[in-house]
């Protein structure tokens, strides 16, 4: 099973795996969160190194950042194979939309990344547009 990491900084990644819970129940396989907060980066690097060796299974690990630029998708550069997938940007949608793929999906290149993206975009609304009131 594609394993599953998140990185923000703060407490979003735990936020998320969190919220993900309401929806595929408190015991998800082969995901985990890691919050950055300041942190030494060679600690940092550590902690997403024995993650992602923890979370492949041979299957692949998608890694969803928070934030393009960032510290968390900085490092994560340096870690990028044909294993290991990295998508910034992270929103519950896409986290749902890639927990509901990869139960069909046997390695990464099954998951359709793009896909992931694309709904987390499409997600993103102003309520007063769909409702005509500005």
């Amino acid at each position: 099973m594609v394993g599953i990491l998140l990185l923000s900084h703060g407490n979003l990644a735990q936020g998320l795996l969190d919220s993900s819970k309401l929806f595929f129940g408190e015991d998800i396989p082969r995901i985990e969160a890691i919050c950055y907060d300041i942190e030494d980066v060679d600690t940092f690097d550590w902690e997403i190194d024995q993650a992602i060796n923890r979370l492949d299974d041979g299957s692949g690990v998608l890694v969803m950042c928070d934030i393009y630029g960032g510290t968390p998708s900085n490092r994560c550069a340096y870690k990028l194979s044909d294993k290991i997938r990295v998508v910034t940007g992270v929103n519950l949608v896409m986290l749902l939309d890639a927990l509901g793929r990869r139960m069909n999906a046997r390695e990464i290149d099954d998951m359709d990344i793009k896909h992931i993206m694309e709904s987390g975009k499409k997600c993103i609304v102003c309520l007063n547009d769909i409702y005509n009131q500005q």
